[in-house]
């Protein structure tokens, strides 16, 4: 799905790629279950189309892991998963 928060205000707009973005990434981190390489490349994917979507840092970690529900809470990810794709972001946010 196309969206950039840089040119596009649309609040509509908006909520219908943050539902997207989390659709697809909570289906990429079920069907990565138990595989740390599956679950960084999920993660990487991520940030990918949120960054090319133009998205504050904040709101990326926000939807990921501590808005109400997080993509980490709808995949329902093992501690051990939760774990790695923190591990995941944290390692893309310092690149």
């Amino acid at each position: 799905m196309n969206f950039d928060a840089q040119t596009n205000n649309s609040p509509e707009d908006r909520a219908a790629f943050f539902q997207w973005l989390t659709s697809q990434t909570v289906s990429a981190l079920q069907a990565a279950r138990d595989n740390e390489t599956a679950l960084h490349d999920a993660i990487r994917t991520y940030v990918k189309h949120a960054l090319a979507a133009h998205l504050s840092f904040e709101e990326i970690e926000d939807l990921l892991g501590i808005s109400e529900p997080s993509i980490m809470d709808l995949a329902e990810l093992s501690e051990a998963d939760e774990e790695s794709v923190v591990d995941a972001f944290e390692d893309l946010c310092n690149e």
